[in-house]
């Protein structure tokens, strides 16, 4: 079967965006040379040019039957090793990735008219990748088995973390290129009978609709006979009981024994906020206030009424059970459970519509207290406006949206002026930040001009000194002068007469220019380690090398002085240079800006962070403890993201790479994208099952 008319187009575009987000992740490993990453690419591109023009492979016996004597040969035992630790690695690669591999493997037989394509054969599967794996390898045959271990280690746990992302991207573009997935029928060479499709959805339900499913399974024989199954509370009550119950409920807001009293400018406790509800028992808890029960209200929880009125309970004691919310928070929820009740009764949406407005006014509540402490006092400016909201809220509410709809504009307003209040606060830790982005320009500049050095001194004591030290002098010149500088003109030149100093010496003059040059040379480099505060023993050693060097230099009269060591050389090209991420501080005046950064120049991840300035993120810290702080901003240089909490006097800068490690590893989140009211319910809902 032909491929479709466009399909060479589609191809190639899909070929490169494996190939240089493959090798892109790669790159942010850290574990492997340029090179190297270039072998790989090499070797999985080969992979899927292969499996995109074969036709069908046959059955594993008829490869066997097919084989020559040469095409078996005996490996050695490092080989075998290596060939039994690759597969491994594709089997987990293929376990990791089965979701998004299975809807690429799809749209491909679709694509490419291929319902033999098997799922192994996958052009950007894993065995591609194992492909350029063995390529690689093989280029840097000298290594030991230990080595490539080892690196293959590193390489496999960044590929797990990353290639499912991958593949979710490939997906896409293959859905955007308008390539339909074949239906799982048509596959006629499936690796596995018994494997299920990974393509089956997963439904998105309802956590509120699914925990009345679960209370009326926990009731004895089910709903009476006639009532009708859960939904809407509106469907659930009779006309007659439903005027009884919001008759109870106004008698209860109107004697006062729920009503809280909202003052904002003490901090009470919730008992006398809301003296109803509370038990005796819980009279040493203040900070826990109780949901409304139908048995409080002399409605049976057999009924259909009691199931919709346990269901809300459900909901508000997981509110008030979460540890993280600040109880000023849930004294202001927990004042309009009357409320939210009644809507209940009234609106057939309620319980079905994840985006119903009374839903959405709990979840912004939860937004606005963001960031402050779980003791926050009620006197607190955003806690002080929710009560007054609230308090607005109950006494105005008679069934009509619209007054919802108005709190809910109202707390978004409340949200939004503290975010500019914050972002405006953050504002004078931008030269902080900014700091970072110049230290990273200084870092690349310093290594563009002192590559070619550090690659004619080769591996010693004077590549260490131009890599190690120098840079350092450097970077510092360049920070306060700039690159356009005499001074950064003059430190990138002493290094280059340093060298010079190494060269064979052939005649008279040639050695006079030395004597005479010598001492400023060995001046200027003396001057550069006191500024960076290199000690005097290292000093002393650094200086008795180039001495070594520079007599050898006088007593050679023709050739070169190779310095480089022949083991070193051939395995540099996969060395893995020591990055980590590091914690630091830059204090100025009275800021103090944390960081979590790397001590180099680290490039941005491929893919685009998940979060954008306005959110809320909670994120763990250097300390191993966690942190949540507003995004205030992004520096478009280097994509550095500023964090800023007044409350908890936490303003940080992480690196793009370091955030994103963290949301991939579920270290961080969007905590301003989580939903109050569905985070409760699931989390009712998973109690009730388990009950």
């Amino acid at each position: 079967m032909s491929a479709l008319p466009d399909s060479f187009e589609i191809l190639r575009d899909c070929r490169a965006l494996f190939l240089k987000h493959l090798g892109a992740l790669l790159l942010d490993s850290n574990a492997l040379s340029g090179s190297a990453i270039q072998a790989i690419q090499h070797g999985a591109g080969a992979y899927f040019d292969e499996m995109v023009v074969s036709q069908r492979r046959g059955s594993f016996e008829e490869e066997v039957d097919g084989l020559t004597s040469s095409r078996i040969t005996l490996v050695g035992e490092d080989d075998l090793e290596l060939d039994i630790r690759l597969d491994n690695m594709s089997a987990r690669l293929f376990e990791t990735s089965g979701s998004n591999l299975w809807k690429i493997h799809l749209r491909l037989i679709t694509l490419l008219r291929r319902a033999d394509l098997s799922k192994s054969n996958n052009p950007v599967g894993p065995r591609g990748i194992r492909q350029g794996l063995t390529e690689m390898f093989a280029a840097a045959g000298a290594i030991g088995l230990d080595k490539k271990l080892d690196m293959l280690d590193k390489v496999e746990s960044t590929l797990l973390q990353n290639l499912p992302a991958l593949y979710a991207e490939i997906n896409d573009f293959l859905d955007r290129a308008g390539i339909e997935s074949a239906q799982p029928s048509i596959v006629t060479a499936p690796d596995n009978t018994k494997a299920k499709p990974a393509e089956t959805p997963v439904v998105s339900q309802n956590a509120l609709l699914a925990l009345q499913h679960a209370l009326l399974s926990q009731i004895p024989g089910g709903l009476p006979q006639g009532a009708p199954p859960p939904g809407a509370a509106s469907t659930l009550l009779s006309q007659a009981a439903m005027e009884r119950l919001i008759f109870r409920l106004n008698e209860m807001e109107k004697t006062g024994s729920l009503t809280p009293n909202l003052r904002a400018d003490s901090a009470p406790s919730l008992e006398n906020l809301i003296p109803g509800l509370f038990s005796e028992s819980e009279a040493s808890s203040p900070s826990q206030p109780k949901s409304l029960s139908s048995s409080e209200l002399g409605i049976s929880s057999n009924a259909p009424e009691g199931l919709a009125i346990d269901t809300m309970a459900k909901i508000f004691e997981a509110i008030f059970d979460n540890a993280k919310l600040p109880d000023a928070l849930k004294a202001v929820i927990s004042s309009l459970q009357i409320t939210m009740l009644k809507l209940a009764m009234h609106d057939a949406g309620f319980f079905s519509d994840v985006a119903h407005p009374a839903r959405q006014l709990l979840d912004r509540m939860g937004v606005a207290v963001l960031g402050l402490p779980v003791d926050v006092p009620a006197r607190h400016p955003v806690c002080a406006r929710l009560f007054e909201i609230a308090g607005h809220l109950r006494s105005s509410f008679s069934g009509d949206l619209a007054v919802v709809n108005e709190a809910l504009s109202q707390v978004d307003a409340l949200i939004a002026e503290r975010h500019t209040g914050i972002t405006s606060a953050a504002a004078s830790y931008l030269p902080l930040l900014r700091q970072l982005d110049r230290r990273d320009q200084a870092s690349v500049q310093t290594r563009l001009a002192l590559e070619p050095m550090i690659a004619s001194a080769g591996p010693g004591p004077i590549r260490t000194f131009i890599d190690q030290t120098w840079s350092r002098v450097l970077q510092l010149v360049w920070l306060e002068h700039g690159p356009d500088s005499p001074e950064w003109q003059e430190h990138q030149a002493v290094i280059d007469e340093l060298l010079w100093t190494f060269q064979p010496k052939a005649d008279g003059e040639e050695r006079k220019a030395l004597a005479k040059r010598l001492p400023d040379i060995l001046k200027r480099l003396k001057a550069g380690m006191d500024r960076i505060g290199v000690s005097v023993p290292d000093q002393a050693a650094f200086l008795d090398a180039c001495f070594s060097l520079q007599t050898r230099a006088l007593r050679t009269a023709t050739g070169t002085i190779d310095d480089r060591d022949p083991k070193a050389i051939e395995a540099s090209g996969l060395r893995r240079i020591n990055d980590d991420p590091v914690a630091g501080e830059i204090l100025s005046g009275d800021l103090l800006l944390r960081t979590l950064d790397f001590a180099g120049a680290h490039p941005a991840p491929s893919r685009a962070l998940p979060c954008k300035t306005g959110d809320w993120l909670e994120v763990l810290l250097e300390d191993g403890q966690t942190g949540i702080a507003h995004l205030c901003y992004v520096s478009p240089t280097s994509q550095r993201a500023l964090l800023f909490n007044p409350d908890f006097g936490l303003a940080l800068a992480i690196h793009p790479a370091i955030l994103d490690k963290q949301f991939r590893a579920g270290q961080a989140q969007i905590s301003s994208a989580l939903s109050l009211f569905e985070t409760a319910a699931d989390r009712a809902l998973r109690r009730t099952s388990a009950n």
